[in-house]
């Protein structure tokens, strides 16, 4: 008998040790809500879209489900556990948008106030700036070009200085409340009108003001500024375990948090939730922010909302439901959360990793919403092809060349098979390879229709301005545009240098600068379908010999390009980045190669010219990174978290980061 009770004593030990890591209790009433959140997480996870995972299901306030998933740490095999934080990327532009609010419940702004009224130092070359309120800073209608500031392994860039100072050489993008384009840059002035109206960092704002009254003891700043219970990055498939990410622009994305701090935060947006916003500001803050632009547009518009992805999701509302969301991706880890504010529902996921986090988010949503018994949009069924049907004469004459913020294309109608065939032109496809296969769209009852993927389109005419439009975004219902026609240049202009073909590297990349595959090279090419144009770093227009301006007006992230001249070599200049022409980088030789940081700290490239062997030596804070450009500038090696010797094909280039006056060593053989 006393075997028996040691025995029933183990497994009951045993049961409590290894159950899975902070589940809420076993419940009928959610129980598909939790398989759902399970299923879909581990297929996240085993499938190569993250290391670990955590979610929370909030019902009238409560913690209804929570669960941890994976090692937050695999060395000492620390699992994730409910209060391990997460960087949460741009969902932390909620906690801005609160923070504004609050300071307009304090009196001490106005929405509609120009955003020079509070930070006067805030100064552009395009004189329109003066018009940005503050609430464009939150519907992301402010024109601003896009996102000024790098993520860090160490913190060694002031965010604030380094925006104020690429925007005084900047021009806007589009008129001030024209319409709704994403932009980091508007929540980090956002961030420095905190600081400036109520005297404190904006960290410090947000926990006193948002934090702690709403009970979030596992919320702070990025996980690599705080430390402690945070759950590491694990790239796949390697398995390597990178250094915490530093996001210091905390309001744009820099903070961290926990599932069930996200449900806390959320639910003081429901109708029952503690509220710390005045009902003015609540009511501000769910209502619809719409644009100029989405008058013109065949439904709702994505950003129309004041900090949000979305106020409303057709698909819902066509039931009666508002739901709102907020996502938020690093180069590390994925973030959403969803509320229902009438039904004072929330679900929030995190994951360490770079996956789909609202597609997730919403499958759980809807899960727990039937559970409810509440309406949820039925899956879209299955259509046939549909029959291609004569193109109207006046949308014959959008032909042309056309660019969606990355590359630039050319428009052609298909008179007789009554369709539209979207040709690849820039970038130019290097030597040897051949251009993309032209995309398909056959015309069908007022919509463009790609019959691989179900998408559909429709164009829309402004003025000067044509757009392709995305028609209804699967999921979401929502529109956006994915073209915009390029004007034809009447008489074209060259920058002082061929620009065709040219290989460029950046100058000015700190040691700890998060970087990735494809940002540290760039080729630029030019074609002669598209006179007036280059692409240099995205898609420009050519304005004299050392000048071209953003051609993507209606895209996110847009860069301008300016040549200059130092120590008589030509560099450029695009947005917070300076590049040199590849061409100067010197060749490694067998042996030892010795390389000094010069005294104005650029970066220092090598090329290898035949395969090498190579191992390296650096300073304590010093930053290797080799460089396949002819792989889409792919990262072969990173001493962030590879050592020992490398093989180095042919035609890879070594970048080389540090301080002024620091000494590396490559021994090549």
């Amino acid at each position: 008998m006393k075997r028996m009770k040691r025995f029933a004593a183990f497994v009951f030990i045993f049961c409590l040790l290894f159950a899975p890591q902070g589940a809420a209790a076993e419940s009928d009433a959610y129980s598909e809500t939790m398989r759902t959140a399970r299923e879909i997480l581990w297929k996240t996870i085993t499938s190569g879209g993250g290391s670990s995972a955590t979610v929370a299901v909030m019902d009238g306030g409560k913690i209804v489900y929570s669960e941890e998933f994976g090692a937050a740490k695999r060395a000492t095999s620390r699992p994730v556990k409910a209060d391990t934080r997460f960087n949460i990327g741009s969902t932390s532009k909620m906690f801005a948008a609160v923070a504004i609010l609050l300071l307009a419940d304090d009196g001490k702004l106005a929405l509609d106030d120009p955003v020079v009224k509070h930070l006067p130092e805030f100064v552009m070359r395009d004189e329109r700036y003066r018009d940005i309120t503050v609430r464009m800073l939150f519907n992301h209608s402010s024109g601003l070009p896009g996102s000024t500031f790098v993520f860090e392994y160490e913190p060694m860039i002031e965010p604030h200085a380094l925006l104020l100072e690429v925007l005084q050489e900047s021009d806007l993008k589009h008129a001030p409340g024209a319409m709704g384009i994403y932009c980091n840059d508007g929540f980090t002035l956002a961030e420095m009108i905190v600081e400036r109206l109520s005297g404190m960092k904006f960290i410090d704002f947000v926990a006193e003001r948002i934090f702690e009254p709403l009970g979030m003891k596992d919320s702070a700043a990025s996980v690599g500024e705080t430390l402690g219970n945070v759950a590491f990055y694990y790239d796949i498939p390697a398995g390597r375990k990178y250094p915490l990410e530093i996001v210091r622009v905390h309001a744009a994305g820099g903070l961290s948090s926990t599932a069930k701090d996200l449900c806390r935060f959320a639910d003081s947006f429901t109708a029952g939730g503690k509220h710390i916003l005045s009902e003015p500001s609540l009511e501000e803050v769910l209502k619809s922010q719409p644009t100029l632009f989405t008058e013109h547009l065949r439904g709702a518009a994505l950003l129309d909302a004041f900090g949000w992805d979305y106020a409303w999701i057709p698909d819902y509302r066509d039931k009666g439901v508002q739901v709102l969301g907020k996502s938020g991706g690093t180069m590390f880890y994925s973030t959403n959360f969803q509320v229902v504010p009438a039904e004072r529902l929330v679900v929030a996921v995190s994951i360490s990793g770079k996956t789909n986090a609202p597609e997730i988010s919403r499958a759980i949503l809807d899960a727990l919403m039937k559970e409810k018994g509440l309406p949820v949009p039925e899956k879209s069924p299955l259509k046939k092809s549909v029959e291609p049907r004569p193109i109207p004469p006046e949308l014959l004459a959008f032909e042309g060349m056309y660019t969606d913020g990355t590359r630039a294309v050319r428009f052609l109608f298909d008179r007789e098979k009554h369709a539209l065939n979207i040709h690849h032109v820039l970038p130019a496809a290097p030597d040897g390879e051949e251009t993309p296969p032209p995309l398909k769209l056959v015309y069908n009852e007022g919509l463009f229709h790609d019959l691989e993927k179900g998408s559909s389109y429709y164009f829309i005419s402004e003025g000067k301005d044509v757009y392709l439009i995305a028609h209804k975004i699967p999921g979401f219902g929502m529109n956006t545009p994915v073209f915009q026609r390029l004007e034809e240049v009447e008489a074209p202009k060259q920058l002082s240098i061929d620009m065709n073909g040219v290989l460029w590297m950046m100058q000015n990349v700190t040691p700890s600068a998060q970087i990735m595959s494809g940002m540290l090279m760039s080729r630029s090419s030019v074609s002669d379908e598209l006179p007036g144009y280059l692409y240099g770093f995205g898609v420009q227009k050519v304005e004299g010999p050392d000048f071209a301006s953003i051609a993507a007006t209606g895209f996110r992230d847009q860069l301008s390009l300016r040549l200059f001249r130092k120590d008589g070599k030509i560099r450029v200049r695009s947005g917070m980045f300076v590049f040199s022409q590849a061409s100067e980088a010197g060749a490694l030789v067998n042996g030892k190669n010795g390389v000094v940081i010069g005294p104005d700290g650029e970066n220092e490239w090598r090329k290898v010219e035949q395969e090498m062997i190579l191992s390296f030596t650096r300073p304590e804070r010093g930053r290797v990174v080799a460089v396949a450009p002819a792989n889409d500038a792919e990262l072969l090696y990173d001493s962030v978290v590879d050592n020992g010797e490398f093989f180095a094909p042919e035609g890879t280039f070594v970048f080389l980061a540090g301080s002024p006056g620091d000494v590396f060593e490559i021994e090549a053989r």
